[in-house]
């Protein structure tokens, strides 16, 4: 595995006071008024190859439910979805992670897809609005570079192991379903994709995720 200097990896890896599991912002809280998180971007559908599959939270995969797979969003975070060219808006639970095409930025389920009128189209240029805002999702949650998930947890553990040897701050985190393995917290997305670009040259799987700490209603 290539190694990289430490000074770098604590450069970008800079972990926040109160524990793993919190990211506590280095500046004061903003002034402003509260603005809800909001993306614009291209929308596409999964189906059939996927139904009945587990998905990242462990569920399984229905095609008709109303859910989609998002990158970074909490997973569990309810989203308006709306197509920008006809104004049409569907609502959905993010379930799962994705898509991995470049330049895309949701995947709905077909069922979703459906109700959005997309099917045939396969995309569209959407707005995605999530209902918390872009205060709760930085100050709350962060950014982690995830390298893997898995159902047993010595597997989970022993790649935690072999990592702390070259990332400091590498940490498990366990949900109903699986193990987590992430290195992080980042208070910026940028940061995070640095270390996971660095990690995808050594023949890493990673990707950036923030969906570690479970957030109140909005």
């Amino acid at each position: 595995m290539r190694r990289f200097p430490l000074t770098l990896l604590v450069a970008l890896c800079t972990l926040r006071c109160g524990g793993p599991e919190r990211a506590v912002p280095t500046h004061p809280p903003e002034t402003a008024p509260t603005t809800f998180y909001t993306e614009q971007g291209i929308a596409s559908w999964y189906g059939k190859d996927f139904h009945e599959k587990p998905t990242a939270t462990g569920e399984i995969y229905d095609m008709y439910a109303m859910t989609a797979a998002h990158k970074t969003l909490p997973l569990g975070t309810w989203v308006v979805v709306t197509d920008l060219g006809t104004q049409r808006s569907v609502r959905v639970r993010i379930n799962d992670r994705g898509p991995f095409v470049k330049d895309r930025i949701i995947d709905l389920s077909y069922g979703a897809a459906d109700e959005l009128g997309i099917v045939e189209k396969g995309t569209t240029e959407v707005e995605v609005r999530c209902a918390y805002s872009e205060e709760t999702l930085r100050d709350k949650l962060g950014y982690w570079v995830q390298l893997g998930a898995y159902q047993d947890s010595d597997l989970a553990g022993d790649l935690a192991i072999r990592l702390k040897e070259e990332y400091p701050n590498v940490r498990v985190f366990s949900s109903e379903a699986y193990h987590h393995v992430r290195i992080g917290p980042f208070q910026s997305e940028p940061e995070a994709n640095q270390l996971k670009e660095l990690l995808l040259e050594t023949g890493q799987r990673a990707f950036v995720v923030r969906d570690l700490l479970p957030l109140p209603p909005p």
